[in-house]
């Protein structure tokens, strides 16, 4: 059940008027809620909810048996239990296949014919797996470190897990988080409510009037044919698939953190204009915050961190980022991504200083105008071979990556007979438009005006958006980030 669906609609206006019918029954409106997020998961693949029980029943026990025990081997045991469960099933799930097939391989190349013929399974990602397992990962890992209690009940636990509006692609929240919010007086603010629809609203027009025709008629035509569009719209393709990917996963925590805010919850933002960033650290503490905390507090600083001398903080920095990479998928591309923000971020750190916000936002307009060009240019040059990693139509892997890049090395001229559509053009000068207006205009200025209307003129609103994004919602494209 994607959220750019009238399905959706239904479903959660549904589940918001039971919720708060049973809001003072805390045992009720938890059950409501998990019932809920199974029936929205169950909308692509009932099966896999299996997954999402016994990756929660592993970690509940898990999480117990390390809170009351006090011996440092049997909370190490359970920690490994825990880790070694749920990385095998993302493991098998999402890795297996690339493993196995770079492992025959290269066993060919040593002269093992015999390996040459393995078959690909038939394996179906589950929806949702990344984001899922990092936040039970993180459950277990925050009580072994006595950072946290257990939740109170295996329902409790089970709604962190499954609450549907993050479940499948995000923000990953934490339990830390999340489980004190069930312990608060439940009462519903028209005020959070309005601005939780609002901030729907706002994630499902970046998603069908930017991010998708940008998509349809920018980035799908020069990554599955860039020699005719020259070096100019494999420049272009890239920025735009830089964009593409933004607001389409900005859209979606947008939805879901707007959605939580209804349901009278409150999730972590998960993008800070990320495309004002000064460095290549900058921007990370902007893109997929979540994700980047993530891997900096359970992988980065566990490795060493910054370390004692330069060798240090490469190894621990690229180990992470080589990992961050994958994480998005099982391919080359992915791995060749996360290498080359590894290496940009070490150059950034290690042969310059690490000011602070106030530091950067006190430096002078042209150097904050040069440093931004140049971080948005190195990631937008690394969207080459993201971009190319996923399912996406037109998607080549590596082979198709060196193609752009021989394109765009060679400076060639688009051939004319294939020029961009000018829809996904103005799709993309919108877009820049809207991300690097100053943040009290339009966006809170929009926003408070949408919440001094009365309730009628904000339903007659929310009637009429509905209606226009239906009528124009014809490509139909599901959030990117379902994939990982």
């Amino acid at each position: 059940m994607a959220f750019n669906s009238t399905e959706f609609v239904c479903f959660f206006l549904l589940v918001y008027y039971v919720h708060w019918a049973l809001a003072r029954r805390r045992t009720a409106s938890f059950l409501w809620l998990v019932l809920a997020s199974c029936v929205f998961y169950a909308g692509w693949n009932a099966k896999f909810l299996l997954l999402i029980v016994a990756s929660s029943a592993l970690d509940w026990c898990c999480g117990g048996a390390i809170y009351r025990s006090e011996n440092p081997r049997v909370r190490r045991a359970w920690l490994a239990a825990s880790l070694v469960g749920n990385l095998g099933l993302l493991g098998y799930f999402k890795y297996f296949n690339f493993f196995a097939e770079n492992v025959a391989r290269g066993l060919a190349a040593a002269g093992f014919e015999g390996a040459a013929k393995f078959v690909p399974w038939e394996i179906v990602l589950p929806a949702g797996i990344s984001f899922y397992t990092f936040q039970t990962l993180s459950y277990t890992i925050d009580i072994y470190r006595r950072q946290l209690a257990p939740a109170r009940t295996p329902l409790d636990f089970f709604l962190f897990v499954s609450f549907f509006p993050q479940l499948v692609a995000g923000p990953i929240v934490r339990a830390a988080d999340f489980l004190p919010q069930l312990d608060r007086p439940v009462q519903q603010d028209e005020g959070r409510v309005a601005r939780g629809v609002y901030r729907i609203a706002t994630g499902l027009a970046k998603k069908v009037l930017l991010a998708d025709v940008i998509g349809l008629h920018l980035v799908d035509p020069v990554f599955s044919n860039p020699a005719v569009h020259g070096a100019s719209g494999v420049v272009l393709g890239c920025v735009g698939a830089l964009f593409q990917f933004y607001l389409d996963f900005s859209a979606y925590s947008d939805v879901a953190i707007g959605a939580a805010a209804c349901l009278g919850f409150e999730l972590c933002e998960n993008f800070d204009r990320p495309f004002l960033a000064q460095s290549i650290s900058d921007f990370w503490r902007r893109w997929h915050m979540s994700l980047s905390t993530w891997f900096r507090d359970y992988v980065f600083v566990p490795l060493g961190g910054r370390g004692a001398h330069r060798l240090e903080f490469l190894r621990n920095l690229m180990g992470t980022m080589l990992l961050t990479g994958l994480w998005h998928g099982a391919g080359w591309n992915y791995v060749l991504w996360g290498l080359m923000h590894g290496v940009f971020t070490f150059l950034g750190a290690a042969f310059g200083a690490a000011p602070t916000r106030d530091e950067l936002a006190a430096r002078p307009l042209w150097s904050k105008l040069a440093r931004r060009t140049g971080v948005f240019a190195l990631v937008a040059f690394s969207m080459l071979f993201f971009r190319n990693g996923t399912v996406a139509e037109g998607n080549r892997g590596i082979a198709g990556s060196l193609e752009m890049l021989r394109t765009l090395g060679s400076l060639a001229p688009a051939s004319g007979a294939h020029p961009l559509p000018w829809l996904g053009l103005l799709a993309l000068l919108v877009a820049a438009l809207v991300h690097f207006t100053p943040r009290s205009w339009p966006h809170e200025l929009v926003r408070e005006r949408w919440l001094a209307l009365p309730a009628f003129a904000q339903g007659l609103c929310l009637c009429l958006f509905a209606g226009a994004l239906g009528a124009l919602s014809y490509a139909k494209a599901p959030f990117i980030y379902f994939q990982f």
